[in-house]
């Protein structure tokens, strides 16, 4: 995605990181390229990482709100750059088998944020593209913002103990982030101070019981593991009331994943008795465990088309069942069905 000279532009490199961020406010385009248009590129790792610094700095200032979707592809899209090849981290390219420590600490962050960002206040959102701004550091030269070393098998536990640490009020990370960038930046540019504050932007895929699709994407990448090009062309092919069916399971993947610890012990139906208001007998209980089992194959088999119809009816009774329990738990909302008379 990069040329293959010898000059690489600034602000060329930050605008298609834009892009693939998919960042479109004027202001925040327009003050992350007077930020970085006169880095220096003595390191690939470094420039990278100030490029990346830019766009944390000025979407903080501007009080923009990452949503789930926007914060997963900040920290892929910050641990392999634009240019796999350009951009390879010197920690681990030469190294598959750190290359692994590092991809499941990645996907174990990424799970981290689908299951639990949304049920966060703002306060703390606003830290999360700081945390993962370090992680990123800490993959691309093994040390975070402020110089500290971690070693990659170490990733995870520093991201969550600086998540702790935000929650607690003890995390400042902003100002060595915007003390280096505007280091790196000449002394003719802006200072943050001057840069006009926007009104809080929030996405709608962050708002109450609604989800994007990029947000459902990604849901269904945790669940699935599969690829989000390949998840894109499927949900294109399924009925619309599965796909709501499927978006309702996204939307409460956090509670799939709390009851799914939970499943053998006798908390399990304390916990769901508690949340809706109402007691479940021992059948509608298995129909529960059932279902959360097999919430991993009732999903493929939604977006592959495997659950096909039988009887009179017009139903599959495997996927039925799985729904019910599904519904018992207020995980799918129930809609009845539609018959042609």
């Amino acid at each position: 995605m990069i040329n293959r000279d010898n000059t690489i532009n600034p602000e060329k490199v930050l605008s298609q990181t834009l892009d693939e961020l998919r960042i479109t406010d004027n202001k925040i385009i327009q003050n992350t390229s007077s930020l970085v248009k006169n880095l220096q590129i003595s390191n690939d790792d470094e420039f990278w990482i100030n490029i990346m610094k830019a766009i944390v700095v000025i979407c903080d200032e501007n009080k923009y709100l990452f949503s789930k979707a926007e914060l997963c592809d900040f920290l892929t899209i910050g641990a392999r750059g634009l240019d796999n090849k350009k951009y390879e981290t010197k920690v681990s390219s030469e190294n598959q088998f750190m290359n692994k420590v590092v991809s499941d600490a990645i996907f174990s962050i990424y799970k981290d944020i689908m299951e639990n960002y949304d049920n966060v206040d703002n306060d703390l959102k606003y830290y999360y593209p700081k945390i993962i701004l370090n992680v990123i550091s800490i993959i691309r030269r093994g040390s975070d913002i402020s110089g500290e070393k971690v070693n990659l098998y170490g990733l995870e536990r520093y991201y969550l103990k600086n998540k702790h640490d935000a929650i607690n009020k003890k995390l400042d990370i902003s100002e060595p982030i915007v003390s280096v960038v505007q280091k790196a930046d000449n002394a003719g540019e802006k200072k943050l101070s001057e840069v006009s504050s926007l009104q809080t932007l929030i996405p709608a895929s962050v708002k109450e019981n609604t989800l994007s699709k990029k947000d459902l994407v990604n849901s269904l990448s945790v669940i699935t593991g599969r690829k989000k090009n390949e998840l894109n062309e499927l949900l294109t092919r399924i009925p619309e009331q599965d796909y709501k069916k499927i978006t309702d399971l996204c939307i409460n993947y956090s509670k799939l994943q709390k009851y799914s610890k939970l499943i053998g012990t006798e908390e399990f139906s304390r916990q769901i008795e508690k949340e809706l208001g109402r007691k479940f007998n021992d059948r509608q209980l298995q129909h529960a465990t059932i279902s959360i089992r097999k919430v991993k194959t009732y999903v493929e088999n939604v977006l592959e088309g495997k659950f096909v119809p039988h009887g009179s009816h017009g139903i599959n009774h495997v996927k039925h069942n799985l729904e019910y329990g599904y519904q018992l738990m207020g995980l799918i909302e129930y809609r009845r069905r539609k018959y042609s008379h």
